[in-house]
């Protein structure tokens, strides 16, 4: 009995998701060990079977790394995906997510800030779920995280 989870039956669950930052780079890098299953997931984004979020603090997490090894051409493509994605929502960071993310980080010490911040986005969003690489955002119980590493098969 394979105990390794379905991504696409997880996915035929919901209607909307919220991106954390590492599946959008698996997924624009197309990444050797990850890239398949953020593409899974992007596929049903751009064919409109789920609608996406992600926020600003995306935006902040992604373009340090192509920026400073002078790749102008990724940097450009994260922005252009992220501000313009089929079916791809990218939200500002207001006021009552910041309260939110702060009462996060009060129940869930460990939070990191970021973390909390895009959790929080997600919740405002009302996403069905946090798409992330995160095994220690599993502790979040206001929305259901889903963690691809999970998806992985065992060859």
């Amino acid at each position: 009995m394979n105990n390794v989870a379905n991504l696409s039956e997880d996915l035929e669950q919901i209607k909307t998701i919220f991106f954390d930052t590492a599946p959008i780079i698996y997924y624009i890098e197309a990444n050797p060990i990850f890239g398949h299953l953020a593409k899974e997931v992007m596929d049903k984004v751009q064919s409109g079977e789920l609608i996406a979020f992600s926020s600003v603090i995306t935006l902040t997490e992604v373009l340090p790394k192509p920026i400073n090894m002078g790749k102008k051409d990724l940097a450009d493509r994260f922005v252009k995906f992220l501000k313009n994605g089929k079916n791809f929502n990218l939200m500002e960071i207001s006021v009552n997510i910041g309260e939110k993310a702060g009462r996060l980080r009060g129940k869930y010490p460990a939070l990191r800030s970021m973390d909390a911040i895009q959790i929080s986005a997600a919740l405002n969003a009302k996403a069905d779920i946090f798409l992330t690489n995160d095994n220690k955002l599993k502790q979040i119980k206001e929305i259901k995280v889903i963690v691809l590493k999970d998806y992985l098969k065992n060859e």
